[in-house]
């Protein structure tokens, strides 16, 4: 491995990740040999099969080796789920998440042929266009870290004219309404309150919050984007480390076969995962 170097809280402040990014490099610094060891856990659970499933099937849909990016990567957690891969970029914001992933979770089925590793923000980075063939983020768009209409278009301009885009997002309906209840109140005390409660707000902003979504807003926001091929839905986490429900997308950026051309279109449908 090579080591280089909408009605939500996000919406308070722009842009929403800078305000977060110190207080997620340290904690999540701190927190890298923990998140390793959870990984040997998170391996077992139903909700990961799932999400391995997804991958796999998206990766091997391709018939030639491709080009991965983990956006998002952490400890690796995923680098033994992508099949049919000659290279994988895993990007992550912290450093010490990245030292962890040189040791992955199931390295022993691990079959990428060349795996590098970036230090990097995401929203700051850049790529060629068409560079990857596949991109997936799974758990990064949560605390702290907003979609946007902006990393939407860059997701689209770095994939091939065939490729694949796989994420998730926190579903917002999973979130208790007494917490809901919470930050719709916060939010609307920042838009309408007194100076004073504004700083009062931002003295406690160091601390990242939660850019959870409906359906409804993550559609919105996917039709904004570049995207006009994608597909929603929302998926229970019954892990023993977390339990809620996210927003899973697939989105694909070339158009689909003609409705003539049935063989290529069953074909390309039979290639999604299941639920897709």
């Amino acid at each position: 491995m090579q080591t280089a170097g909408l009605s939500t809280d996000c919406d308070l402040r722009a842009p929403a990740y800078k305000q977060s990014e110190n207080f997620l490099k340290t904690g999540y610094g701190k927190q890298a040999p923990q998140y390793r060891l959870d990984d040997e856990i998170e391996v077992t659970t139903e909700h990961h099969r799932h999400l391995r499933g997804v991958l796999e099937a998206l990766s091997a849909s391709f018939d030639r080796p491709i080009r991965v990016l983990d956006a998002g990567c952490g400890t690796g957690r995923y680098f033994h789920c992508v099949r049919n891969t000659a290279e994988l970029v895993g990007l992550d914001l912290c450093p010490e998440m990245l030292v962890a992933a040189r040791s992955p979770v199931l390295a022993h089925q691990v079959s990428i042929g060349k795996i590098s590793l970036l230090c990097a923000n995401i929203f700051e980075i850049s790529f060629p266009d068409g560079a990857f063939d596949f991109i997936y983020s799974l758990g990064m768009f949560a605390l702290g870290c907003p979609i946007s209409p902006g990393i939407l278009q860059n997701f689209h301009r770095w994939l091939a004219p065939d490729g694949r885009f796989f994420f998730n997002v926190t579903d917002r309906s999973g979130i208790a309404w007494q917490k809901r209840l919470r930050r719709g109140i916060r939010s609307l005390f920042y838009r309408v309150g007194p100076q004073p409660v504004k700083k009062l707000l931002d003295a406690r902003s160091s601390h990242p919050v939660n850019c959870a979504l409906t359906r409804c807003e993550l559609a919105a926001l996917m039709r904004e984007s570049a995207f006009d091929r994608f597909r929603i839905i929302s998926q229970p986490c019954l892990s023993p480390l977390w339990h809620g429900r996210h927003l899973e997308c697939l989105a694909w950026k070339h158009d689909l076969p003609p409705r003539s051309d049935r063989p290529r279109q069953n074909k390309f449908f039979r290639s999604l995962p299941v639920g897709f």
